[in-house]
């Protein structure tokens, strides 16, 4: 199989993904078929990238060289030398390592990630990385402050990339840890900063208590904010369209389904099933 990998990988790299040819490589690489496989060291965006071929975000690396590129597309566009980004749900740093790489050593990240596991492998590639300019905040983003029950994947689960908050009326789900709690806006008051770029938020559903923790700063710094949106996932933190929709009205922004080749206005409450959504400042 190793041999099937590593040509599928090398056409996935040089094609991206034309129509159907992800599906070819699930057929006959999926996630699942190559979490034996051993852990990898790429070079991808000029960044060293440890990637475990069974885990979602660096399956697509290994296959296609990227994950979420129109994100990143994003990225590499309102973010300045210099500049700052705050990473909510970092993962193991996929867009932190880009972030970081934009702003320069003159610039700041800060990274959230809750989940243990995921922050270890985070702070592996800053280090491979030589990234100094990032702080690794071990907390869950909220809209109040003090402890919150957290399901907590294994590094090397599949489902790593699901880790979220669970409300302790949601019942026992096995897997869970206690983490810090903190709103958004005491993590930029206390961090001292004077400037705000770019948001991203991927937090599998709590994206709207994220937001309503932050809604200072977003007032004040009116940064660009990139966040998932997922009908499916959307209760979990209670964020409705209507709410969300009327939030960002309310802070003058305009909202966009991020497409792969453009991103599409969301006109009123009609906001799609699962997308990132880009949430542009409007002066």
């Amino acid at each position: 199989m190793a041999n099937s990998v590593q040509l599928l990988a090398w056409l996935g790299n040089r094609l991206g993904k034309p129509r159907g040819f992800e599906r070819i490589v699930r057929w006959f690489a999926s996630p699942e078929k190559c979490s034996h496989l051993p852990e990898l060291c790429l070079v991808r965006d000029g960044l060293v990238f440890l990637a475990r071929p069974g885990v979602q975000v660096d399956w697509h690396v290994v296959f296609f060289g990227t994950y979420e590129p129109e994100v990143r597309r994003i990225f590499r566009t309102v973010l300045p030398l210099g500049g700052i980004a705050l990473d909510i749900g970092a993962n193991v740093g996929w867009h932190t390592l880009l972030m970081a790489s934009l702003v320069g050593p003159s610039g700041r990240v800060l990274a959230v990630e809750a989940n243990p596991a995921l922050r270890q492998r985070l702070h592996d590639h800053l280090r491979l990385n030589r990234f100094r300019q990032v702080e690794v905040m071990p907390c869950a983003a909220a809209d109040t402050e003090g402890t919150m029950e957290f399901y907590a994947p294994a590094a090397n689960d599949p489902d790593s990339g699901n880790g979220h908050v669970v409300e302790l009326s949601a019942g026992g789900r096995g897997g869970t840890i206690r983490v810090e709690a903190r709103r958004l806006d005491a993590i930029i008051a206390a961090a001292g900063i004077e400037r705000l770029d770019l948001i991203k938020i991927d937090v599998e559903g709590f994206e709207w208590r994220v937001l309503r923790g932050g809604e200072e700063t977003i007032a004040k710094f009116r940064p660009h904010i990139v966040f998932e949106y997922n009908a499916e996932y959307a209760s979990r933190g209670g964020g409705t369209p209507e709410l969300m929709g009327e939030f960002f009205r309310t802070h003058r922004y305009r909202l966009f389904a991020i497409g792969q080749n453009w991103a599409e206005a969301i006109e009123g409450d009609r906001w799609p099933r699962s997308d990132e959504i880009w949430a542009v400042p409007v002066c």
